[in-house]
């Protein structure tokens, strides 16, 4: 496995979160593939990582796939959206995340303005929130904080959240997320686009968020209580829209952000990967991530210090049969 070169960067804790030790393989212990089959035909966009090995892979059309990624075998969940047209622009489920407290699934619903929450075993549906009604939301990625869940609006520049007990209880009332509009340095005028919020994180004490907004191709830093943004200062800059490609989902691990960024073509897909400064309001783009199995790199969790990504195949005819997979990133192979 290809270890990283020195970075000539002046935070010297850069360099121990990503020169991290590699998990060795027990003697006998088959290794996880590098590619792990998806549901055909239906276009991913969500993607977490449950318990054990269990993973899931969220498709607009609505359905969830549950795969386990040492053997590959896997199921239907959910089932999809029977009325399900992608030529009428439908598109039902995005971000997923699985809370480990509860073993709930928390899904973002798209274009519906909504959110649903699933048992992680067995796929019941339990709960489903009305984020906003105005018609004009894309409810798109989640970060779940100890006592919240955190939402992103890809055409409204707010979060939505939605409160929690510290037992990861949710409440009863279907109308219970409150919206918070995000001010400060987040841009919420005409961008190169028209979007707004996509991928989030939280810090692992819940009193920060990180929000990608794909319009501008930068990155924040949010107070979750009063939605003040104060842009992260990134250097060099984050590839963006200019440059062919596209912020979307970002994950955190030790430290440092992997941003997955879909191409304009495959070649193009990159996963850049960002050390933040202790009051993060600066950044250091240490390199990327390149991969030939990555195609429209949508969304991605990690399981050990493996990152797992889903490719969405953005460039495949919409409607065709097309075959999906997750592919297993070697986050040691910065460049």
């Amino acid at each position: 496995m290809k270890k990283p070169p020195v970075l000539a960067i002046t935070a010297m804790t850069a360099i121990s979160l990503l020169a991290l030790s590699v998990q060795s393989i027990s003697a006998g212990e088959k290794p996880f593939a590098k590619l792990v089959p998806a549901l055909d035909g239906a276009p991913p966009e969500g993607f977490t990582i449950g318990k054990g090995t269990t993973a899931y892979n969220g498709s607009i059309d609505g359905s969830i796939y549950k795969v386990n990624l040492r053997n590959g075998v896997g199921e239907i969940l959910v089932p999809a959206e029977p009325d399900f047209d992608v030529f009428a622009g439908d598109c039902y489920k995005l971000g997923m995340r699985v809370d480990p407290r509860s073993n709930n699934l928390i899904v973002a619903g798209c274009a519906q303005g909504d959110a649903y929450v699933f048992d992680a075993d067995t796929g019941e549906q339990l709960k489903k929130y009305q984020l906003d009604d105005s018609g004009n939301s894309v409810i798109n990625d989640l970060a779940i904080t100890v006592d919240a869940v955190y939402f992103t609006d890809f055409y409204q520049p707010f979060l939505y959240s939605l409160p929690m007990s510290k037992n990861g209880r949710l409440p009863e009332d279907a109308n219970a997320a409150t919206a918070i509009p995000l001010t400060g340095d987040f841009e919420t005028g005409d961008n190169l686009i028209g979007v707004f919020a996509n991928g989030i994180v939280a810090t692992p004490d819940g009193k920060t968020l990180i929000v990608g907004h794909s319009g501008s191709s930068k990155i924040f830093k949010v107070d979750p209580a009063t939605g003040y943004a104060d842009e992260i200062i990134v250097s060099p800059p984050l590839a963006g829209l200019l440059d062919g490609s596209f912020l979307d989902a970002i994950v955190m691990y030790d430290g440092a952000l992997y941003i997955l960024s879909p191409g304009d073509t495959p070649d193009l897909d990159l996963i850049q990967v960002v050390v933040l400064s202790d009051d993060m309001l600066t950044g250091t783009l240490v390199g990327t991530i390149a991969d030939p199995d990555m195609d429209g790199v949508a969304s991605g969790a990690m399981h050990g210090d493996s990152l797992y990504v889903n490719n969405a195949r953005y460039l495949e005819y919409p409607g065709l049969p097309t075959t999906y997979d997750i592919t297993k990133i070697d986050i040691y192979s910065v460049q």
